[in-house]
């Protein structure tokens, strides 16, 4: 044997049947040790949205985050804001609240809940807006 080959460790074979069995097939193999659920304090899921929307606003007195469990481990949060907060919450191509929806995601994974994040400010109204990028379309009545 050369050097570099006694530097290396030993080669395993899955494909053999051998102590471990390969993987995925019980026995032997990485095992990767999770936390239980109940250990530690539960993470505060209306805390972190309202500071982060809070942290976005120009208006954080006027952030309103309402918590609602639904039942099963899922969680619903409703964030309202006021108008002209709407679009720094939201980000350009939705990239702000993408990245909260994955933060609450991550946080309530080692939980195991389910958490939704929704904005519950209404539409612009008098507005009507097409879900496939067609940009806005006045409502009322065409005349030709």
């Amino acid at each position: 044997m050369s050097d570099v080959q006694r530097s290396q460790p030993p080669r395993r074979d899955f494909r053999r049947g051998g102590s471990g069995g390969g993987f995925n097939r019980g026995g032997g193999g990485f095992r990767r040790d999770r936390p239980s659920p109940s250990s530690g304090p539960g993470t505060d899921y209306r805390a972190m949205v309202e500071f982060v929307a809070k942290s976005l606003a120009e208006k954080p007195e006027e952030v309103l985050v309402e918590v609602f469990e639904r039942g099963g481990g899922t969680v619903a949060i409703k964030v309202k804001l006021a108008d002209e907060d709407v679009g720094r919450f939201i980000g350009k191509a939705g990239r702000n609240i993408e990245a909260l929806r994955t933060l609450v995601r991550v946080a309530s994974s080692r939980d195991r809940k389910r958490v939704f994040v929704d904005l519950a400010n209404a539409p612009i109204t008098g507005q009507q807006y097409s879900p496939r990028g067609g940009g806005r379309r006045p409502t009322g009545e065409v005349t030709a």
